[in-house]
């Protein structure tokens, strides 16, 4: 069994960290299961068995037009974080999954400018100490190989076109990891990342060998205020205890989540964030997508 739930539009509504996105889900759970007249039928808890909390249709997810500029190009980045511990081969069905059920909860076809991948495993590391320019790739507790992280962005790449992905970004890369991504792109004839985004407390030191490397290649690097730990086990338990207690999901079993998709809405010409949403898919530990 596994449960699918979206926020819709929190802009207004939003704080800061974790706290935000945990908030936030909770919120939306709440008003689906006790105020909203939702009918759900009697809910199997089969294995294949799918219950969906789908965005509160006074928030929608997408903007698609800018309030003050109805002509305006709206840019939608989605940014798809991996849960740790899942192999290559669970995140290449992950990413399809994803964002098939993306383009299923909009209802209708959504382009997504950039699609920007999460790696739990890296977090940015390009420099050590007050020289900026060494690299400190060596020092991390990295489980995850380059090549597990260029078997991924492969699929990535393949799978963007089906859905109607522009471009493909990435998130927390140093300059290392990131040379080493475009340099095997370019050897295989692969798109080049078009983000990287870096953590704001990181992202006002970053090395010269990172600027240069993204200016020669057209990488934006853009910052992010992401938590580490994005959504934490406890957090899960206590949805999903709250969904047992009103007979939607089964008591007793332990869950995780899947994946976490965040939707940014942007107004191209003016750079103002318009809509910002999340999409999550909780699953039973021992299940498989």
């Amino acid at each position: 069994m596994s449960i699918i739930l979206s926020t819709g539009n929190i802009l207004h509504s939003r704080k800061s960290g974790t706290q935000d996105l945990v908030s936030e889900l909770k919120r939306r759970m709440l008003l689906w299961a006790d105020e909203e007249k939702h009918t759900e039928p009697a809910l199997s808890f089969a294995r294949d068995a799918k219950l969906e909390i789908p965005p509160n249709p006074r928030e929608p997810m997408f903007s698609t037009a800018d309030s003050q500029d109805p002509k305006a190009q709206i840019e939608i980045t989605v940014k798809l974080f991996f849960p740790p511990a899942s192999s290559v081969a669970a995140r290449a069905k992950i990413l399809e999954r994803a964002l098939n059920q993306l383009q299923a909860t909009a209802r209708e076809s959504v382009t997504i400018s950039h699609l920007v991948l999460s790696f739990p495993e890296i977090t940015f590391a390009d420099y050590d100490g007050d020289d900026l320019d060494d690299e400190d790739d060596s020092t991390l507790d990295s489980s995850i190989s380059e090549q597990d992280i260029f078997d991924i962005w492969t699929t990535a790449i393949k799978t963007a076109g089906w859905y109607k992905v522009r471009s493909v970004g990435v998130s927390e890369f140093s300059t290392a990891r990131l040379e080493a991504l475009i340099k095997f792109s370019k050897r295989m004839g692969l798109a080049l990342p078009s983000i990287n985004q870096i953590n704001t407390r990181d992202c006002c030191m970053l090395p010269p060998s990172l600027l240069a490397l993204a200016k020669e290649n057209g990488v934006k690097l853009l910052a992010h205020n992401d938590a580490l730990n994005i959504l934490p086990d406890e957090s899960v338990d206590e949805m999903v205890s709250f969904l047992s207690r009103k007979g939607l999901a089964e008591a007793g079993d332990k869950w995780s989540w899947e994946w976490l998709l965040k939707i940014t809405n942007v107004v191209a010409n003016r750079g103002v964030v318009c809509g910002l949403g999340y999409m999550v898919e909780f699953i039973k530990a021992s299940g498989e997508i």
